[in-house]
């Protein structure tokens, strides 16, 4: 979306363009497919260059507020780029849906530039078109489960300043150990790290069904809570496929207005999770058992970034 043109004018309106976009809204959609919700995504302008990055620091767990140590002010030069966390997921390709969490921190005052002093969730998808020209270098080529650490010079209010920019490449897809549910009454094999129906039991459970396919570490969930997932959707009478989002990307899902099937079942489970549910038609859709696979990926960080003063 930003403009392509050599010339200094077009330079000039593809920073514009990062402006106008910095507040986004990224439609969810929910498992019950009623809502559709929405999510503030902030991007930030890379004017280029290469700088030194001085006793620069940034502490936190992968997606979560990060706390960034660096000198005030940050001193001046090229942006420089490096890989603090190394993830061990797919290599992100030109094209591939994104999930990433922006920080970005102002080098002359330690200020947190991302709206509300918290990292901003994005859902993209790696192209110049839809990250813009700077920022999908910064992603492109790096493996899912890293964090990448960007330091460089940016125009504020007019004034030629630094700013320090932390992001996180987060997982599109659950990865872990599998597990095999006791007594399920649907059968998932994985096939390119997706999951696929092969079959299912004679007769459809009465009650809903909750078997953990990938027990993941992270932060306990609720029933009233907003989750980045990915899913798949079946129905029992005929096996067909209903819903499938990992080719387009995670979704934002208010658990509180999925199916009551599906909010009773993953209500207290963690995030990295992939969960295979059994909704019986009375919880779900009315008319069909729903066979449903879902990879509970993140949340909007609700903690606030925080900036250390390395001269200090």
């Amino acid at each position: 979306m930003g403009a392509h043109s050599s010339t200094a004018q077009g330079r000039r309106k593809a920073q514009l363009s990062w402006q106008k976009r910095l507040v986004r809204m990224w439609p969810a959609f929910a498992v019950a497919a009623v809502c559709a919700l929405a999510i503030a995504l902030v991007m930030f302008v890379l004017p280029g260059g290469d700088a030194s990055p001085k006793s620069l620091r940034v502490a936190g767990r992968l997606g979560a507020a990060p706390v960034a140590e660096f000198p005030i002010p940050y001193p001046q030069g090229r942006q420089r780029v490096r890989t603090t966390i190394r993830g061990s997921g797919q290599v992100v390709k030109t094209g591939m849906p994104v999930l990433l969490n922006l920080t970005v921190f102002s080098g002359e005052t330690g200020e947190i530039l991302s709206p509300g002093s918290r990292p901003q969730l994005i859902q993209a998808t790696a192209t110049n078109d839809d990250l813009t020209r700077e920022m999908a270098p910064l992603v492109i080529g790096h493996t899912e489960g890293s964090r990448v650490v960007v330091s460089r010079p940016a125009t504020r209010d007019g004034k030629e300043t630094m700013e320090i920019a932390v992001i996180d490449i987060l997982p599109t897809a659950v990865i872990g150990e599998r597990l095999e549910p006791a007594d399920a009454p649907a059968k998932i094999k994985i096939e390119n790290g997706l999951p696929q129906l092969v079959s299912h039991s004679d007769k459809a459970p009465l009650s809903p069904y909750l078997g953990v396919l990938v027990k993941g570490d992270g932060k306990q969930i609720s029933a009233t809570d907003k989750v980045v997932v990915q899913y798949g959707v079946w129905n029992w009478s005929d096996s067909k496929e209903v819903a499938f989002t990992w080719p387009k990307g995670p979704q934002l899902v208010d658990i509180a207005k999925t199916f009551p099937g599906v909010r009773e079942l993953v209500a207290d489970q963690t995030l990295g999770s992939r969960l295979l549910l059994v909704i019986p038609a009375e919880q779900a859709t009315g008319t069909d058992t729903l066979i449903v696979v879902v990879d509970l990926l993140a949340q909007p960080d609700e903690g606030k970034a925080k900036q250390k003063d390395a001269n200090k």
